[in-house]
């Protein structure tokens, strides 16, 4: 069988001539197929029905945030103050809420809950509410939006919320010095 000679190129550079080779076929039809796929892809997905990414992940974050809603709504349902004085004195509960309180809140409550930037929760004066653990649940719940305070419903599970108020509970009375009390004595 004859060798078969490929036509050399007439241009030459630094000495090196180039062999005018034809691309191998697959790779000719998979770049036809990829062109042919993408003006498919396109006019389905950006001209019609087809659902993007974003929305299919918009889709699926309103079902898992209508579920958590849900989730947290028959948690609320059956909290109470007296569930919560209960966990006050669970020490896996306590450590637990003191781990996220001091991940979340040291910031702005300091390390013994003395105050910095929010107030003092170890003396007996509350600015929101009446001092009551339900009451301590809510603000951390909803936050308290013009003075700051982040709203931690959203993003954490009504079980950690709950040990977070437990340990923020067991803070109280403790009368650290620290911030001047703010707000309405609460005993």
């Amino acid at each position: 069988m004859a060798k078969r000679e490929d036509p050399i190129l007439d241009h030459e550079y630094d000495g090196i001539r180039e062999y005018d080779n034809p691309i191998p076929g697959w790779w000719m039809w998979i770049w036809i197929g990829s062109c042919v796929f993408s003006v498919f892809y396109f006019g389905y997905y950006h001209l019609g029905s087809g659902v993007s990414v974003a929305e299919a992940y918009a889709m699926e974050m309103e079902v898992v945030n209508a579920a958590k809603a849900a989730e947290a709504k028959e948690a609320a349902k059956t909290l109470n103050e007296d569930m919560l004085e209960a966990l006050t004195k669970d020490p896996e509960a306590v450590a637990f809420g003191k781990a996220k309180y001091d991940a979340l809140c040291v910031a702005c409550h300091l390390k013994q809950g003395e105050g910095l930037i929010g107030p003092n929760l170890t003396d007996d004066y509350f600015i929101n509410g009446d001092g009551s653990l339900m009451a301590i649940h809510n603000v951390v719940t909803n936050g308290v939006i013009e003075k700051g305070m982040v709203a931690w419903g959203p993003t954490m599970p009504p079980d950690e919320l709950n040990k977070v108020v437990a340990y923020i509970g067991t803070m109280r009375g403790k009368n650290i010095k620290g911030k001047e009390p703010q707000g309405e004595k609460y005993k």
